[in-house]
């Protein structure tokens, strides 16, 4: 098995071997060289089974305005391009690629580049142990069973990019971890049954502390996802393990993350949110919220109560721009505390097909729907102990934000937000079972990327 994995937090190591980037020099002696070691980490499954992806190289240069098509570039080249559960990659999981040799100075800029179902040849790939070699190199298996080819729009073929500013000192290994979003990167263009691979990459730095955990194991088949957030931004986000082993199935890691103070936010479809408020992350440490994790009913696993009540945020966004950036919706709730933690988000396209599944172009519009609990959430703040007192936070009972987000390439994202509010005493009927509140968004003559 080429799989060389170790539990570290959810990620995909890519070394890279031995290049030497004349280009990437930025100061000091040129004859100077450290190295370089990157990697690659993932969020929550949403639904799949199985995201394959397959990486074909890295590329890196030390101008982060530098073209795809300009100078500069050193090409990381693996060997054979390398198929990837991307799944695999959660709660500690780190699969280690090489490393590469370059001139000290500054990495600005990296390229993430992934073969093409439709140019890839298979018999040139490293498929992954427990994928079928005769799909796609880049496809989704569901949950609920069958699977989808994932289309890679041409505009990243040169590459996603992904901004940096990473120091290479002599002798010394510069660490980058690339978080690569999973949830957010597979996008289902609209009602066409066709799905797109629109890579979500950001850097994040290769750390120790972080916490970890135990769910209910009721919970696990339930697609929950646990995170660490601050004002609503996800900053690590992990599954579930899922095992036969007791003592294991239900725990969760959450690493790489940096010292400092968290939300700590447990979510699934159906089920009333939890938050744990205030949890302070140390440095080098990763902290442990349940001392005592093979105890059957023990107090500090995390046990999500069922939703009584649900409504569904629905609505779309417009954007009549030729050329359109990466767009994305978010589900908010504010605590009375005064925290905001994010519930649930997603990547839109506007991308169109024919019936044989062909891309034909950009629509203008693209819809969101997400189905939230009314319920109020159950907080409680972090106490060292691991026992924590949960309460109903009823002041924010059924509110909640929505975000459109548009991001273009090097510039600031635009953000448009409307309230989502439900009755958590509303009725409904056999064909309107929940309250639905729509909201739509237009970010015509927004920036393009």
């Amino acid at each position: 098995m080429r799989k060389g994995k170790t539990y570290i937090q959810s990620a995909l190591a890519v070394t890279c071997a031995a290049l030497f980037v004349a280009a990437c020099g930025g100061g000091g002696d040129s004859a100077a060289t450290g190295t370089l070691r990157t990697a690659m980490t993932d969020a929550p499954s949403c639904g799949y089974d199985n995201v394959f992806v397959t990486v074909d190289r890295i590329r890196v240069n030390s101008s982060a305005t530098a073209s795809p098509d300009g100078g500069g570039w050193s090409e990381i080249v693996l060997d054979q391009p390398r198929q990837i559960d991307l799944l695999d990659l959660q709660n500690g999981v780190i699969e280690e690629l090489g490393e590469i040799t370059l001139p000290v100075g500054r990495i600005q800029q990296v390229r993430f580049v992934l073969v093409d179902n439709a140019t890839a040849d298979p018999a040139d790939i490293d498929f992954d142990p427990d994928a079928d070699p005769t799909r796609a190199p880049n496809h989704v298996v569901f949950s609920a069973g069958g699977f989808e080819d994932l289309k890679t729009p041409s505009g990243q073929q040169s590459g996603v990019k992904i901004n940096v500013g990473i120091d290479v000192a002599e002798g010394q290994v510069a660490d980058l971890l690339i978080d690569f979003d999973a949830c957010k990167s597979v996008v289902e263009a609209g009602n066409s049954g066709n799905y797109l691979l629109k890579p979500v990459l950001t850097a994040i730095p290769r750390l120790s502390s972080g916490v970890r955990g135990s769910v209910a194991d009721a919970l696990v088949p339930e697609g929950v996802s646990i995170s660490l957030q601050q004002n609503g931004e996800v900053v690590r986000a992990t599954a579930p393990i899922e095992s036969t082993d007791l003592a294991a199935n239900g725990r969760f890691v959450l690493s790489q993350v940096p010292p400092g103070t968290y939300d700590l936010v447990f979510t699934a479809s159906g089920f009333i949110t939890k938050v744990v408020t205030d949890v302070v992350v140390p440095e080098g440490q990763l902290v442990n919220l349940d001392f005592d994790s093979v105890t059957a009913g023990d107090q500090n696993e995390i046990a999500l109560l069922p939703a009584t009540v649900e409504g569904d945020a629905v609505g779309t966004v417009t954007n009549t721009d030729d050329v359109k950036p990466a767009t994305f919706v978010e589900i908010t709730q504010t605590l009375t505390e005064g925290a905001t933690v994010l519930i649930n988000s997603a990547q839109l396209s506007f991308e169109t097909f024919d019936s044989g599944g062909v891309m034909t172009g950009m629509g203008d519009t693209a819809g969101y729907s997400f189905t939230l609990p009314v319920d109020a959430p159950q907080v409680a703040p972090y106490t060292a102990t691991g026992v924590f007192n949960f309460s109903a936070d009823s002041g924010v009972e059924g509110e909640y934000t929505v975000m459109a987000i548009a991001e273009p390439v090097d510039l600031t994202p635009v953000v448009q937000m409307a309230a989502a509010n439900f009755n958590p005493g509303f009725v409904g009927t056999t064909d309107s079972p929940r309250e639905v509140i729509t909201n739509n968004f237009d970010f015509s003559s927004a920036p393009a990327p």
